[in-house]
């Protein structure tokens, strides 16, 4: 990893794009040569793949799919096999839709990837009580309400943004004071929640508009221009210490 000293870990929906300012983010990274990019997103590789290539967007040097079920490296997208080890232990989706098929309410809808089955639900309030079926029957996973969509996800307990961002840091030697995040939705509060530095943009859910961080800059910049905002802090913040640091050295 010679010449890498910064990392940018963003979601990619809401946060880079659907607000304008993606030609700027673009250009933003390619100004700074030593930051590299890690996509977070709950899309799957293709998706994610396709909308990175439609953008323009800067090519990672990994990307974690469907909220951090998977994780691809390098430009020929190679599949984290050791990651898919660790989450293959737990998973069985089997066990979850037996468990689920006579909660009355809850409708099986598809399994849209390996990693992830996707219910209906006659109301809301049916999501706490599908985590607390699962609980009760010991069968290891993470729900996710997806508000926009109306739909009900559920995933492998170990698939989070953030744990997937520790590992992926881990392999690349990369402190977590380096790494920076980005979010707008509540599939990203683990990441905004993790002791790493980063930006809540402007359009992101009201509750994480609400994270009381002080290494978490709240942007008043949409999207992508949000990102670029945030990013700009940071590295005008990094400049500061680095000076102070340096005048610490210079007067003994």
């Amino acid at each position: 990893m010679n010449g890498l000293k910064r990392v940018l870990a963003t979601d990619i929906d809401g946060t880079l794009v659907g607000h304008g300012g993606e030609e700027r983010f673009s250009q933003f990274v390619q100004d700074h040569p030593g930051l590299t990019v890690v996509y977070l997103t709950g899309r799957t590789r293709h998706n994610a793949e396709a909308v990175i290539d439609r953008y323009g967007f800067p090519p990672p040097i990994a990307i974690a799919t469907e909220v951090g079920s998977e994780i691809y490296w390098g430009r020929h997208m190679a599949l984290d096999d050791i990651w898919a080890f660790q989450l293959r232990q737990d998973w069985s989706p089997r066990k979850i839709k037996k468990s689920l098929e006579a909660l009355p309410g809850v409708h099986y809808r598809s399994r849209s990837s390996h990693w992830r089955l996707a219910f209906n639900v006659d109301h809301v309030d049916l999501v706490d009580e599908v985590r607390r079926r699962l609980g009760r029957e010991q069968v290891a996973a993470r729900v996710l309400w997806d508000a926009h969509d109306g739909r009900l996800d559920i995933l492998p307990a170990r698939a989070q943004k953030c744990r997937a961002l520790n590992h992926i840091l881990t392999r690349m030697a990369i402190r977590p004071r380096h790494c920076f995040v980005a979010g707008d939705g509540e599939n990203d509060r683990d990441l905004l929640e993790g002791k790493f530095p980063g930006v809540v943009v402007a359009n992101a859910v009201a509750t994480l508009r609400g994270v009381q961080d002080a290494s978490i800059w709240l942007s008043d910049q949409p999207g992508a221009l949000g990102v670029v905002d945030g990013l700009s802090r940071w590295y005008d913040e990094r400049k500061g210490k680095n000076r102070e640091s340096d005048a610490l050295r210079f007067y003994g």
